[in-house]
């Protein structure tokens, strides 16, 4: 959890940027060199003034090639950013591995051509509550008139209100973006899951392909 606050402080810090928000809608698929990972984003204001906001997300995880059982994650945010980039959110959450929920909570946005900065702390509407923190930094700086540096750093963690940490994920993916439609490069995945007081950590490092819309 401490990675996570300070990935938090660090996205804060480089929000002292002026930006502005727009739509972001890509497919991307990692292959990893222990299993596949493919996933749909979908981010676009919904009104003219940016204030009202929906996230999509939908992912499919194949643990290894020869494995027959994909687990699948899925989640949708609606956000109403009432102050300086700041919002609150009602979503849904759903996983093949993991119980769904009915969730409210707190966002973080800002986003221009070069810079994605997102962070949603959000609790779940259920008899067994947890609560979660989703921080996105994302950097595409321009090199020339056809090429962009992909940058991207995701981080998500689950916390039990009753039973403490549940899970936690990172991605880190570094690459090139060609004409703002294909991206590629070197991606990595750690998953780490808490059972039985242990938790076991999952790597998974290889390359990705980008799509945008």
């Amino acid at each position: 959890m401490k990675k996570q606050l300070f990935l938090f402080i660090a996205l804060l810090l480089v929000a002292c940027v002026d930006l502005k928000a727009q739509s972001q809608v890509y497919i991307d698929v990692l292959g990893g060199h222990k299993g596949l990972t493919s996933e749909f984003f979908f981010l676009e204001p919904i009104d003219k003034q940016g204030k009202w906001t929906v996230i999509s997300r939908s992912e499919m995880h194949l643990p290894n090639y020869e494995s027959e059982h994909p687990g699948f994650v899925n989640y949708n945010i609606f956000s109403y950013n009432f102050k300086s980039h700041f919002g609150i959110t009602a979503g849904t959450y759903a996983s093949s591995h993991y119980p769904f929920s009915a969730r409210v909570g707190l966002q973080y946005l800002r986003e221009n051509e070069e810079w994605l900065l997102y962070a949603n702390l959000s609790s779940a509407v259920t008899k067994n509550p947890d609560g979660q923190l989703l921080l996105v930094l994302g950097y595409l700086p321009e090199l020339n008139e056809k090429w962009r540096l992909v940058t991207r750093l995701e981080a998500r963690t689950a916390i039990n209100y009753a039973q403490g940490h549940t899970f936690s994920t990172q991605q880190i993916k570094l690459g090139a973006q060609y004409h703002e439609k294909i991206g590629f490069g070197v991606g990595v995945e750690i998953e780490e899951h808490t059972a039985d007081d242990h938790v076991k950590a999952d790597v998974n490092i290889g390359p990705f392909v980008r799509v945008n819309f």
